[in-house]
């Protein structure tokens, strides 16, 4: 099969689900925001990323809802320029599922996806208390990739504080791969686990 997107051969949305169908797995973002008025939302976001160790700057990629308009999490955190990152393991995933629920602006997703919000400390967004991994963030910027549907958001942000459970750290203090069952995302309805995790040596040359 060969597709010539640039020749529009096919309509974009048909470009989307092929390109998710094989850029997998994707990590889940599971990003808390809250409104101007203090109205917590919680939303999943599976074009995300890290994208700098000096300083640790992380990304997420909100698209435009199938109205044309921009998601809860991105007006919030435009109006505040705060969110946290929570990471998405396999005890949490049927309540992150449940809080991609497109339900109306000001109804808080913490209390419709059965999770418990936390306070932080460096920002307003609250953390999500059954995650073993959460980090405060600060907007650096806002790419804006189109403003019609199916458009995309690039949002930047700068990593104010980690909170990770011990539990999952082995005796250097690093992530065990072993002891954190991350959720990732494939196409459609499609999910995957880390259950069988392996190294591979780069080599020195």
């Amino acid at each position: 099969m060969f597709v010539d997107v640039e020749a529009g051969a096919r309509p974009w949305v048909d470009v989307y689900r092929l390109c998710i169908g094989f850029i997998t797995p994707r990590p889940i973002a599971l990003v808390s925001t809250i409104s101007p008025r203090g109205v917590s939302n919680l939303a999943p976001f599976s074009f995300y990323n890290m994208v700098s160790g000096n300083p640790p700057v992380v990304l997420f990629c909100p698209t435009q809802r199938r109205t044309g308009t921009a998601k809860d999490t991105l007006r919030n955190v435009k109006d505040t320029g705060e969110f946290v990152i929570a990471t998405v393991t396999v005890e949490i995933a049927p309540q992150m599922v449940r809080c991609a629920a497109d339900l109306p602006y000001g109804q808080s997703e913490f209390d419709f996806g059965g999770l418990t919000p936390r306070p932080a400390t460096k920002v307003r967004p609250p953390l999500v208390n059954e995650a073993v991994v959460n980090m405060e963030c600060r907007l650096r910027q806002i790419i804006t990739t189109g403003s019609d549907v199916g458009g995309g958001n690039i949002v930047l942000g700068d990593v104010l504080a980690i909170h990770v459970d011990e539990r999952i750290l082995d005796e250097r203090g690093l992530v065990d791969p072993r002891k954190l069952p991350t959720v990732g995302r494939l196409g459609g309805a499609w999910y995957c686990t880390v259950t069988d995790p392996y190294e591979l040596e780069i080599p020195k040359v």
